[in-house]
């Protein structure tokens, strides 16, 4: 049943981006560069706890989603990475896969991580699937992510 919940919330998150995308203003096609790129600029300001980064790197209807299953908006998001007790020290993406469908791009990877959490040495390694978007400024920013556990 959980795996079922999972599965159709991922589903959920990818359908959203694939929806919000045909709405969009965005010009042109997006290309997997500047996924990588915007997927790069988002994996350091974590580590970095750069509130401005994951701020211009955020779309302002953001929805993130924790492998616990809980969900973040943009503010939440950014508060939690500046001001929770989770730390990352390092992020590697493994397995990766990017798909682009007009102005949208679809990240799936596993993201292994060194981190703290309240000061004690943590290790992650849990599935990600994210959507990212060009939006009207042709700025690539995330508008969905879903983590699950592996």
């Amino acid at each position: 049943m959980r795996t079922m919940n999972l599965f159709r919330t991922i589903l959920a998150v990818a359908a959203m981006g694939l929806f919000v995308s045909c709405g969009s203003q965005g010009t042109g096609t997006l290309d997997q560069q500047a996924v990588l790129e915007a997927l790069g600029a988002l994996d350091q300001a974590l580590i970095d706890r750069d509130s401005a980064t994951l701020s211009s790197i955020t779309a302002a209807n953001l929805t993130y989603g924790h492998s616990s299953g809980n969900i973040q908006n943009k503010q939440e998001f950014i508060d939690d990475v500046m001001n929770g007790p989770f730390r990352f020290v390092s992020i590697t993406n493994e397995d990766q896969s990017v798909d682009i469908s007009g102005n949208t791009g679809i990240v799936r990877h596993i993201l292994s991580a060194e981190a703290t959490n309240a000061g004690n040495p943590a290790k992650v390694r849990i599935g990600i699937i994210m959507v990212f978007q060009q939006n009207q400024n042709n700025e690539v920013v995330l508008l969905a992510r879903q983590a699950y556990k592996l």
